[in-house]
């Protein structure tokens, strides 16, 4: 993450994590110079190293079900954090994710129809689970 959206993204998770243990894994990206294909399939490697074995796998990407309200993200963000394995929300570089990666993860999320980078989606992603979690504790930032 570089700035400015890494001050936003550690302001959203250091909050996340008053209410859950949060661990942020960062791979290095892949250059694109090779192509985007060859950039997602070195990704998805690094990838698939780094998330622990038992851990649910949630892939961001524009093709998945992004949540009507945030009601229904807080209903989504409950059943994962009360599931007593991992949620790994996978985000994927400038080239986007690998799609056999993409196969793999149990659930596919999408923050709707628009394409965000990467960074910008992270810190999105993060600002939603923190409400979400501010939401299911009644705290007012929700409202």
């Amino acid at each position: 993450m570089r700035p400015p959206h890494s001050a936003v993204a550690a302001l959203y998770e250091e909050r996340i994590a008053g209410y859950t243990s949060l661990s942020v894994i960062e791979v290095a990206a892949e250059p694109l110079t090779g192509g985007d294909k060859v950039a997602r399939r070195r990704d998805a490697e690094r990838l698939r190293a780094r998330i622990p074995d038992r851990a649910r796998r949630v892939a961001l990407t524009p093709e998945g079900r992004a949540s009507r309200s945030d009601a229904d993200f807080a209903s989504r963000v409950t059943r994962w954090v009360d599931d007593p394995r991992p949620a790994c929300f996978v985000i994927g570089g400038a080239a986007g994710l690998e799609r056999e990666f993409i196969d793999e993860c149990e659930e596919q999320l999408g923050l709707g129809p628009l394409t965000l980078p990467h960074q910008l989606a992270r810190v999105v992603l993060a600002e939603q689970i923190y409400r979400a979690l501010a939401r299911r504790a009644g705290h007012p930032y929700a409202h």
